[in-house]
Formats: structure tokens, sequence, C-alpha cells
């Protein structure tokens, strides 16, 4: 008998046969596995995202804070600066030279989705009003504040305003120049606030920490550029700071 499947030629409106390596069986398997490799690699690389980073300056604020303590407020992608860079701490005791030094220090985080905000919002000056003055007025606007121990040489507070700042108040005997504040008595305290904003993709709790960090290693540059008479006693780790309510509302 005579295979008539064999002498029939094709039509032209047929479709073309397909190669002769897609009908080899140990092919699929192999084209299958490399497809979903495929895959794999471009989903890992969507959701690392290697063309998006966080760029970290590498000192802040005097240079007393690093990197690594500028890292727990930031956001997971865009660009950590500080706003108007200043080699020291302006002080009574000092020239005023705005060029080389300054009581501010802001550091800014740009998203890469056009969010921001300031990582940090920093303060030094002398506690004129003093401690107890800070406090009244905190809980005077309903602020929840909370003590918190930086040892014998200093007083801490934390306070439950947006900023969730931190303020370390130095014990630090300085002169103050007559032309400075004719007949003023010099306080017995630096104090050194630390704030920010909050940043999405940062820990609250780890913020709240990171600025008490931040207080205790600008309170050493402080200490230094103050010129303090007595002995400045600063813990090595500054201590955990609660979680607070948020301020509540007047009225």
């Amino acid at each position: 008998m005579v295979d008539v499947a064999h002498i029939i030629p094709r039509s032209p409106d047929d479709p073309p046969p397909p190669p002769s390596w897609w009908r080899r069986p140990r092919v699929l398997p192999w084209l299958a596995g490399g497809l979903v490799v495929a895959a794999g690699v471009g989903g890992g690389l969507w959701a690392w995202q290697p063309w998006r980073s966080l760029e970290i300056a590498q000192s802040a604020c005097w240079s007393a804070l690093s990197k690594d303590d500028l890292k727990p407020l930031a956001g997971k992608y865009g660009k950590v600066y500080e706003t108007v860079p200043r080699a020291r701490i302006q002080t009574p005791t000092a020239p005023d030279e705005p060029r080389i030094r300054s009581n501010d220090c802001r550091v800014v985080w740009n998203g890469d989705d056009g969010s921001g905000g300031f990582l940090l919002d920093v303060q030094v000056y002398p506690a004129w009003d003093g401690v107890d003055a800070d406090r009244a007025r905190d809980v005077e606007k309903h602020r929840p504040v909370a003590d918190l121990d930086f040892g014998p040489g200093a007083v801490g507070l934390a306070s439950g305003d947006e900023s969730h700042r931190v303020r370390l108040y130095v014990r630090c005997d300085f002169q103050v120049p007559t032309s400075d504040k004719p007949g003023t008595k010099a306080p017995p305290y630096v104090r050194v606030d630390v704030g920010g904003d909050p940043i999405e993709g940062a820990s609250p709790a780890g913020a709240r920490q990171a600025y008490a960090e931040a207080a205790l290693k600008i309170a050493r540059v402080a200490a230094a550029e103050y010129r303090c008479t007595n002995q400045v006693q600063l813990p090595a780790v500054a201590p955990a700071v609660p979680e607070l309510p948020k301020e509540k509302a007047d009225g």
C-alpha cells in the first residue's frame, strides 16, 4: 500500500513546519527552564533595582556625625547631604565667623520619587533659659516630655512634638564676653537640640534613638568649642529614648 501522506505535496497556505531542533524532545525542558531563569532574574532586578541607591554624606554637623549615624534616619533611596556645612560651632567665646562657624546644622534627604525632608535639624546654643524653663514650655504646649539619664554631667529631655526632639544640656562653665551680653552671667549649661522630619522607610524608634546618639556626639564637639573650664562628663552611649504620645492639639 502506498503512503498517500508522503506523496501529496504541501499547500502554500499550510503553516511552515517547526524547525528540527524544536521537535527534539530534550530541547523543550531546557527552553522552559531558561525562560523561568530569565523571569526570575528580571523579577530580582526589579525588586533590587540596582539603578537606585542611597547616597549619604560621609560626615555632617561639624564633622561630629558619620555616615553610619545618618543612615538610620534616611529612606531607602535618594541623597543625604548637609545644606550649609560649617567646620566649627559658633560660641559666645569665639569670633563671629559665619563662613566658618554656625549654631545650626540641617541635613536633608531627597528621595528618588521627589519626596524629602530634614533628617536632622540641630541647634547648639547656651541654655539661657535653663532646663526647667524649656520643660515648662513643652508642658504648656501639651507636649509629653520624658527625662533621659545622661549621667551626672548632663540632663536630657525627649519631647513628644512632631520632630520628636531630644535636648541634651551639658554642664559647661564658660565666660561670656561682656560685649555679647553685658552684665549677663554665663549659664551653666550648653543646650544641644536635635530633631527631624519623619522619613518614610525609616523606623520611628530608630530615629528617636539616632537623635539621642547624635546629640551626645555633637555635645562632645560643643564642649571642646565652648572651652568649658569644668571637667565635662558625658556617657559613652546615649540612654534609650522611650516612645511618647504625639503632641496634643490645643483646645
